[in-house]
């Protein structure tokens, strides 16, 4: 039903990055973002308080809606991406 999309995700300062040449179109941008998190060797917690952290995914500079399916956004089935820190976590 729905197409697939191979992704490119990188971490903005170019540190780490993958390619996942078969990301599911009906995953949201949200649980794509989930799944590189580790992979791009990102913390998940903020070690003085303990929370969560909390990224977003970019492309071409702009910041993805969450609740997009991979399929929507990308219907040419193809892009390069970027996870980056969201600024809520600065100073908490």
């Amino acid at each position: 039903m729905n197409a697939t999309v191979a992704l490119r995700i990188e971490r903005q300062d170019g540190a780490h990055g993958f390619d996942d040449p078969a990301v599911p179109g009906g995953w949201t941008i949200e649980a794509v973002t989930a799944r590189a998190v580790p992979k791009l060797r990102y913390p998940k917690t903020d070690v003085s308080s303990g929370k969560p952290l909390r990224y977003s995914m970019l492309h071409d500079g702009v910041e993805l809606p969450r609740d997009q399916t991979v399929g929507t956004v990308f219907p040419k089935r193809r892009a390069r991406v970027h996870v980056v820190h969201e600024y809520v976590n600065a100073g908490r």
